[in-house]
C-alpha cells in the first residue's frame, strides 16, 4: 500500500489540484460550521449531522451531500458503499439508498475513532497502515474509487476521510493515492470548507470528467438507436447483437466514446461493459461490445478502454496488432483504430518522486488509451466441450507461433482472459457450432531480442495465475517459448478443472492452492505456490493432500470415487496412472474411463518435468541427460506441441474418443473447504488484489515485484 501513496501537505495539495478561485469565500466564512459536530454516538447520527451542516452552509453550489452508508449487519457483504457521497442535485439518490456509482462526484468515509488508517510519519518503507482494521478502512476507500472508475469515465476521483474530529482530503488516480496529512476540521474549519467549495465550483474536467466520453440517455436519439437492436437481427454473427442487447442495462450509464483514428477520430456507443476491473490503481481495463453507427455492414466491434503503463520500451497495442495484421498472422484481432486519449496521464507518481527525490518511485505512470478491433469473441469459459477447448487453444498456439516467426513478437501474457472463442462454422454432420480461438491482449508483448536490461526490471508484469514456475521464480529472466507454452498449459488445466469431469473432490481448494497461493522466497519476494511448483517439477497432477487427479469421460458416482480411492492405496506408484494402457484388468478399466485430455496433461507434464530437471545442477548419466534433453526439447519451439495436439484431436484412434457432452456445470465452490482455508490465512498475509481469479474480470493483470508485493 505504501508504494501507492504520496503524502502531500494540505496547502500543496490544494495548490496542485484545487487552486483558489476568484470570488470564493474567505477563511472566516467557514467559522463555526463544525462546532457542534458530534464525534461520538450512532454512526448514522454523525453522518446525517455532517451532511446537513455542509448542505445548508451554501458552499456546494449545484451539488448536495447524501448519506448512503451500510450499517453494521448490512446485507452488503463487501460494504461497497461510501458513508456519504456528493452528487449533482438532479442525480441525488435517496438517503440510505443505493450509491449511484455513475454520478457520484466525491466519496466520504467516516471513522468514529482516532485510529487513523495512515501514519503521517514516514518510515524507510514509506507510509504504512497502523492496524489490520485500518488497512480494511483504506481498502474501502480505494474500493469505492475503483467502483467509480468502473462505472464512470473519469481521470481521477476525490475523497475525504473523517476520523472523529480530524480529516484528510485525497485524490486517487490509476497510479496511486495522494493524501493530505490529518488536520482538525474543528480547529481549522476553513481547510475542509475550501476543499468542498472549490470542488463544487471547478470545471467538470478538473473534477475528473473525461471530455471524450459523452453521456447517452436511453431516451435520446442515440439511445433509441441502441435500443432498436432489440428487435433486429444480423444475417451472420447474430450472437454479437444478442450480447450487445444484453449490455443495454439501464442500471448503468451509457456513453458515446471518441477514439483517435489517425488525424481524426471515430465515435462508438457503449452501455454496460462486457467486463471491467474494480481496482482503483492499475490499468483499469474495461471491454465493451460497441455500436459503430457509421458502419452498417459491420455495426458491432470490440472497444478496449484502459490506462496503459507509460514505458518507453513498449509499443502501443494497436501498433502491435497492425503489424501482426500486416504479417497476416492468423487468429489475432483485426485492428480498426486506436490511440491515446488526449493528454490524460496520471500525476501521482510525479508528486511522489518530487517528495522523495533520492528514493525509487514504485508508482507507475499511466496514460489513458483506447483500442477498437473488429472481432467480438466469447469468453473461453463458454467452450462447449473438451474437444473445442483444446482446439481453440491449439489455434492460439498457432497464432503465437506465427507472431513469433513472422513478426518477431512474443505475447508474454497468456491467460484465460486473453483467449476468446469466435464461432467459425457449423459441423456438417451434427449441426453443432465450430469455434476458432482468438489470441488477444497484446499490450505486454515484446519484440524478440528486446533489450536485456528490460528483462532485469524487477516488475514481472502479467497474469499471476498463468505465468510459468520459471518466470515467477526468476522474475528478471527473459520469457522463452517454453514459458509461454507452460502458460497455455495452465489455461488448459484451469478450464478443465472447472468444467470437465475429474476426480478432485474439492476443485475450489485445488485452484486456490495451485493458481492463487504464493510462497515467500526472501524479504518481500514471492513466487508461485508449492502445489504448482510440485506438479510442474514432479510431472503429475495431484492435490495438496497428495491425491492424484484424473480427468474422466463422465463424472464418477460416489461409489466409483470410493472404489478409486481404495484402488489407489494398492497402486505402488503414480507412474502407472501416467503410463500407456496397462494389461492389468483393473488398471486398463480405469484407463478406459479416462478422458483424452488426461493423456494431454500427462504427456505435457513429462516435457515440463524434464525442462525443470535440466535446470537443476546434477550429475547424470549420458543416457539420462539425452532422455531429459529429448523431452524438454519438445518445448523449445511450437512445432512439437502443435503436432501432438493435432494428433490428439484428429488422428485415428483419438478423434473418436472425445465426448461431445463432457462439459459440467462450474465446479468451483462445490462442497469446498476454501472459505475455511482462507479464513485460516486471514491476518497472516496481505491479500492480493483478487482472492481468486474471477471470470467476470478476465483481464485481471498482476504486477508482481521481486522486491515488493506492490
Amino acid at each position: 500500500m505504501a508504494d501507492n501513496l504520496a503524502m502531500l501537505p494540505y496547502d500543496e495539495f490544494m495548490t496542485e489540484f484545487l487552486p483558489p478561485i476568484e470570488g470564493e469565500p474567505n477563511d472566516n466564512f467557514y467559522n463555526h460550521i463544525f462546532d457542534t459536530f458530534p464525534t461520538n454516538g450512532r454512526d448514522l447520527d454523525m453522518y446525517q449531522w455532517f451532511v446537513h451542516s455542509i448542505n445548508i452552509a451554501g458552499i456546494l453550489g449545484d451539488f448536495s451531500l447524501v448519506v448512503t452508508y451500510s450499517p453494521p449487519g448490512s446485507t452488503d457483504p463487501k460494504k461497497r458503499k461510501p458513508d456519504v457521497g456528493m452528487y449533482r442535485q438532479d442525480t441525488v439518490p435517496p438517503t440510505g439508498g443505493h450509491t449511484n456509482w455513475a454520478t457520484i462526484e466525491l466519496t466520504i468515509e467516516f471513522k468514529t475513532t482516532e485510529d487513523d488508517a495512515f501514519d503521517d510519519e514516514e518510515s524507510d518503507h514509506g507510509h504504512s497502515s497502523s492496524s489490520i482494521r485500518c488497512r480494511d478502512d483504506l481498502s474501502r476507500i480505494l474500493g469505492s474509487a475503483g467502483l467509480v472508475f468502473r462505472h464512470q469515465h473519469v481521470t481521477h476521483h476525490f475523497s475525504v476521510i473523517i476520523s472523529a474530529d480530524c480529516a484528510r482530503v485525497g485524490r486517487i488516480n490509476h497510479a496511486g493515492l495522494v493524501l493530505s496529512p490529518e488536520f482538525s476540521y474543528k480547529e481549522e474549519p476553513a481547510k475542509l470548507g475550501h476543499f468542498f467549495w472549490r470542488l463544487a465550483h471547478i470545471s467538470s474536467e478538473a473534477r475528473g470528467r473525461d471530455t471524450t466520453a459523452t453521456y447517452v440517455s436511453p431516451s435520446s436519439a442515440e439511445g433509441l438507436a441502441m435500443l432498436a437492436w432489440e428487435t433486429k437481427t444480423l444475417p451472420t454473427d447474430d450472437y454479437v447483437r444478442q450480447r450487445f442487447v444484453r449490455s443495454l442495462d439501464q442500471g448503468w450509464a451509457w456513453w458515446k466514446l471518441r477514439v483517435r483514428d489517425g488525424d481524426g477520430h471515430k465515435e462508438f456507443l457503449v452501455a454496460k461493459p462486457a467486463f471491467a476491473t474494480t481496482r482503483a490503481v492499475g490499468r483499469a481495463t474495461r471491454g465493451y461490445i460497441a455500436y459503430y453507427k457509421s458502419n452498417s455492414d459491420h455495426p458491432f466491434v470490440y472497444l478496449k478502454d484502459c490506462w496503459r503503463i507509460m514505458d518507453s520500451h513498449s509499443e502501443l497495442e494497436g501498433d502491435i496488432l497492425a503489424d501482426l495484421n500486416q504479417h497476416e498472422v492468423t487468429n489475432v484481432p483485426t485492428m480498426l483504430c486506436h490511440g491515446d486519449v488526449g493528454e490524460q496521464r496520471t500525476v501521482s507518481q510525479d508528486i511522489w518522486a518530487r517528495l522523495h527525490p533520492t528514493k525509487e518511485c514504485h508508482m507507475q505512470a499511466h496514460q489513458h488509451y483506447r483500442l477498437v478491433v473488429n472481432e467480438v469473441g466469447l469468453p473461453l469459459k463458454e467452450f462447449p466441450n473438451g474437444f473445442e477447448l483444446v482446439s481453440v487453444l491449439t489455434d492460439c498456439i498457432e497464432a503465437h507461433e506465427e507472431a513469433y516467426t513472422k513478426a518477431n513478437i512474443i505475447h508474454r501474457d497468456i491467460s484465460v482472459g486473453n483467449i476468446l472463442l469466435v464461432p467459425w462454422g457449423i459441423h456438417p454432420e451434427d449441426g453443432r457450432t465450430i469455434y476458432r480461438g482468438l489470441l488477444t491482449d497484446w499490450e505486454l508483448s515484446k519484440r524478440i531480442g528486446y533489450n536485456e536490461s528490460e528483462a532485469r526490471d524487477s516488475n514481472r508484469t502479467g497474469t499471476w495465475q498463468f505465468q510459468s514456475v520459471n518466470a515467477l521464480r526468476y522474475p528478471t529472466a527473459r520469457i522463452e517459448i517454453a514459458d509461454e507454452l507452460e502458460s497455455f498449459f495452465h489455461v488448459l488445466l484451469y478450464c478443465a478443472m472447472r468444467f470437465l469431469p475429474n476426480t478432485c473432490n474439492d476443485v475450489s481448494l485445488f485452484i486456490h492452492k495451485f493458481f492463487d497461493c504464493d510462497e515467500p522466497i526472501g524479504p518481500m519476494r514471492y513466487t508461485c505456490s508449492l502445489v504448482k511448483t510440485f506438479v510442474m517439477r514432479q510431472g503429475w497432477l495431484e492435490t495438496a493432500a497428495g491425491e492424484p487427479i484424473e480427468f474422466l469421460l463422465q463424472p464418477q458416482t460416489p461409489e466409483e470415487a470410493a472404489a478409486a480411492i481404495a484402488a489407489r492405496k494398492k497402486t505402488p506408484s503414480l507412474s502407472a496412472l501416467l503410463s500407456e494402457p496397462s494389461t492389468s484388468p483393473s488398471v486398463a478399466t480405469a484407463y478406459d474411463r479416462r478422458h483424452p485430455i488426461d493423456h494431454i496433461f500427462a504427456t505435457l507434464l513429462r516435457w515440463f518435468k524434464a525442462r525443470y530437471e535440466l535446470m537443476k545442477p546434477s550429475s547424470r548419466t549420458t543416457a539420462d541427460l539425452e532422455r531429459l534433453q529429448a523431452a524438454a526439447g519438445h518445448l523449445s519451439t511450437h512445432g512439437d506441441i502443435l503436432h501432438f495436439l493435432t494428433i490428439m484431436l484428429y488422428s485415428q484412434g483419438w478423434s473418436d474418443k472425445w465426448p461431445l457432452n463432457d462439459k459440467q456445470p462450474d465446479q468451483l465452490n462445490r462442497n469446498s473447504s476454501l472459505d475455511q482455508e482462507k479464513g485460516n490465512q486471514r491476518g497472516k498475509r496481505k491479500d492480493r488484489d483478487d482472492d481468486r481469479l474471477e471470470e467476470s474480470q478476465p483481464e485481471s493483470k498482476r504486477i508482481r515485484c521481486a522486491a515488493s508485493r506492490g
